[in-house]
């Protein structure tokens, strides 16, 4: 006998969410120029469970003194999130520069999400910890009802979108005109 006994159905089973929150380590980052950010940090990242690879942005603008002197961090503090939750100390020198070695090798939380952007996913800038996965889902919730990220696909009159629009959306059948 193949399958004995019956299942019984979990809480919340059968709901499709159209973001997904993966566990991943940093392979390698780097700063990028950004005219808009003071601060623009590339990421790449791959999967703990199925070593996909992510690119990740996480942009930051500094408060700075009348003479240019760093003396904090504007809102978002995404940058300061992205050492918190990878359990590192973040350094940031008076002109800007950022301690950006030390993060190789950590393991981060990430949100992808399905988008109606130039690509199907994208991924949050907003990173999480590892151990602490509904943390990070109530804030992007929190910033879904707030309106962003502005390509996030938003859900049905229900609060989820259907299989048949993920099926959709990933296999490319819907006609946007977008080339991914």
């Amino acid at each position: 006998m193949a399958i004995t006994g019956t299942k019984i159905p979990q809480k919340g089973e059968g709901t499709l969410k159209n973001y997904f929150i993966n566990d991943c380590k940093i392979d390698s980052i780097e700063l990028t120029d950004s005219p808009y950010h003071d601060c623009s940090v590339h990421v790449r990242l791959t999967d703990i469970t199925n070593e996909y690879n992510y690119n990740l942005f996480v942009n930051q603008n500094f408060e700075k003194d009348n003479s240019g002197v760093v003396t904090g961090l504007k809102f978002p503090d995404n940058l300061n999130l992205l050492y918190l939750h990878s359990n590192s100390d973040l350094n940031v020198s008076d002109n800007g520069d950022v301690n950006l070695e030390e993060l190789t090798g950590k393991e981060i939380a990430v949100i992808n999400y399905l988008s109606n952007g130039k690509y199907k996913k994208q991924s949050w800038q907003r990173v999480g910890s590892v151990n602490d996965h509904d943390s990070l889902a109530t804030e992007f919730e929190k910033t879904v009802k707030a309106g962003y990220p502005k390509d996030f696909i938003g859900y049905g009159e229900k609060g989820q979108v259907t299989a048949a629009q993920v099926e959709e959306i990933l296999n490319g059948k819907s006609d946007d005109g977008l080339p991914f």
